[in-house]
């Protein structure tokens, strides 16, 4: 009996110093940290998905929207700010007198036993919540393993916020305190996820999630510090590997999912990574709606120049685009939005004349459309710089469409994906990925004649994929199989009834054994060229084989279904039924 082959695809084979308590300010020293660039590679994919840098700014929300193709992340200057002082001191009760003095001993396990021994005698005691923050705070930098300290921080905040509502005057100190060691702990992040990247050790992206971690922890609102905590937790997954490593990797997703709902324009990476999250997760139906979420999102948002660089720079500019001209000029950050979304866009800037800040500083612009950077530049000279993009022949969000076709795929519901499938073949025929997932559906369905259609576009437009070309094969090898069964049907039919075919029967088991015996010579090419393509050791080889030894036998090559016998895992003789002959 002849084997039906299957397609291979389209799943994818692919805190404040106080002078009565300790001095040292949970580890932190104001202005020890200068306005310098950390520099970060890029790195590496996490089992087929893509992460991006950590978010290069802590503090406000233009810088939040940073493009990830930026190679930095940016140490804050904190200038001459030093730590607040919280008011009044502990001589009153024993219980914070004995913390104070754990404290400076650094035994923060006692000094945390007394605070809550005073809070105890007195729940309002706003003194004791700021007191207990600090040593919570002081724990996590001195002793608290990375899955301990982002815990440490928020019930470090959780105490501080006792502390305001019982005492609503501390509520300026404790923000300054706050933003000083968020400032911090992002910084912290960024240097560990650096290490980490020389290292390529998991615990030091363990250490950088931690402190991004502590960051979000100190300030819930702010999205930056969610996005970098994932990204480290992913690559530390992708160290660990195997099993375990995709439970790690799972574990991201409430991460990532906190981070679409807090931010309000979120980044094309992280819904193409939570999409691949899923479906890696068994999850098609979370993948397909986060896929058209983000499709939704992304081709909604204008075409804009994003301006940036060093802070407070004066610029420049002329804009073309639509065929209109016009002339801008602003301040970093800033932002232009364009009428246009198609055709040309030229954008030309400079830094404006002027002091030291305009002569050194660095002036960046990208063009941007779709939610995905397009082109940019930089400059620290008093040079133009000039960017030039046909939006026109630019595919953004090809990628999330192709991830939401395969979530569609996944659910189960084929024809939707079919559809799906064709309304993106119609906007865009050279796209071989699109061919060659619709055809893998057609094949699928035992829709022979279309998938070899699709599949046949989809080897022209890409000749060097071994999955492309053995579903190729398959098709029409699968579709010389259904010819045979109907020439072998023909055949019973008369001989049961002990007669002799009439002219018609004749002519029609004729024909079927011409057109059978073609479809089985038309697939031995595509999966010749498979096995060529996938090498000794490659994952399709012995597919490959398998579906030549049964091409050849059918088409009466013995001597070529000898050689890919070993190959194709078979044994005994290869002299296969031969349909028609």
């Amino acid at each position: 009996m002849n084997r039906k082959f299957t397609a291979r695809g389209p799943k994818r084979i692919e805190w404040a110093p106080h002078s009565c308590y300790h001095r040292k300010a949970h580890g932190f020293r104001p202005g020890t940290l200068s306005a310098r660039h950390r520099s970060v590679r890029t790195p590496r994919s996490i089992v087929g998905i893509r992460t991006p840098h950590p978010h290069p700014n802590p503090t406000d929300h233009d810088f939040a929207t940073m493009t990830i193709r930026q190679s930095a992340l940016f140490a804050l200057a904190l200038g001459t700010l030093g730590l607040l002082a919280l008011s009044g001191c502990s001589a009153g009760n024993p219980n914070m007198s004995a913390a104070e003095d754990a404290m400076e001993q650094e035994r923060y396990e006692r000094a945390l036993a007394n605070v809550d021994s005073a809070i105890a005698q007195d729940s309002a005691n706003a003194q004791a919540y700021a007191m207990k923050a600090r040593i919570l705070r002081q724990m996590a930098d001195s002793t608290a393993p990375p899955e301990a300290y982002k815990q440490r921080y928020r019930q470090a905040r959780q105490a501080e916020e006792k502390a305001i509502k019982f005492d609503p005057g501390r509520r300026s100190d404790i923000k300054n305190q706050r933003e000083l060691a968020f400032i911090q702990e992002f910084q912290k992040g960024a240097d560990a996820f650096n290490r980490a990247q020389q290292s390529s050790q998991k615990s030091d992206y363990l250490r950088a999630a931690a402190y991004f971690g502590a960051a979000g922890a100190i300030r819930p609102d702010s999205t930056g510090p969610i996005r970098n905590e994932a990204f480290a937790r992913l690559q530390a997954a992708r160290l660990e590997g195997g099993d375990q490593g995709m439970q790690e990797m799972s574990n991201v997703i409430p991460i990532l999912e906190r981070y679409l709902k807090k931010e309000d324009e979120p980044e094309k990476d992280v819904y193409s990574i939570l999409s691949q999250l899923y479906r890696q997760g068994d999850q098609p139906e979370r993948a397909l709606e986060v896929t058209e979420r983000a499709l939704d999102d992304l081709s909604s948002r204008p075409t804009h120049f994003r301006i940036q660089g060093t802070r407070g720079l004066s610029y420049t500019g002329t804009i073309e685009a639509g065929g209109t001209s016009r002339q801008v000029e602003g301040t970093t950050p800033d932002r232009i939005e364009l009428s246009t979304s198609d055709g040309m866009v030229t954008g030309t800037f400079r830094k404006q004349d002027g002091g030291k800040k305009q002569t050194k500083g660095r002036l960046q612009v990208g063009l941007y459309t779709q939610g995905t950077q397009v082109a940019n530049s930089r400059t620290t000279a008093l040079e133009e710089i000039t960017i030039s993009e046909d939006l026109s022949s630019v595919t953004p969000l090809a990628e999330l469409q192709n991830q939401r076709l395969s979530a569609l795929n996944s659910t189960g519901n084929t024809e939707k994906a079919m559809q799906a499938y064709r309304q993106q073949i119609e906007r865009n025929p050279e796209n071989a990925r699109y061919r060659y997932n619709y055809g893998s559906l057609l094949l699928n369905s035992d829709r022979y004649d279309e998938a070899i259609e699709q599949l046949s576009e989809a080897v022209k437009l890409d000749s060097d994929d071994p999955k492309k070309q053995y579903n190729l094969g398959a098709a029409y090898l699968n579709k010389g199989v259904v010819l045979q069964d109907s020439l072998v049907s023909v055949r019973d039919s008369v001989m049961a009834q002990n007669r002799k075919p009439t002219q018609e029967e004749a002519q029609m088991i004729e024909d079927l054994d011409e057109q059978r015996l073609q479809f089985f010579q038309n697939a031995i090419p595509p999966l010749e060229r498979a096995r060529q393509l996938s090498g000794a050791n490659g994952r399709y080889r012995q597919n490959a084989c398998s579906a030549l030894l049964q091409a050849y036998v059918q088409t009466e090559q013995t001597d070529k279904a000898e050689d890919v016998k070993q190959c194709a895992g078979a044994g005994g003789n290869t002299s296969g039924g031969s349909g028609g002959r």
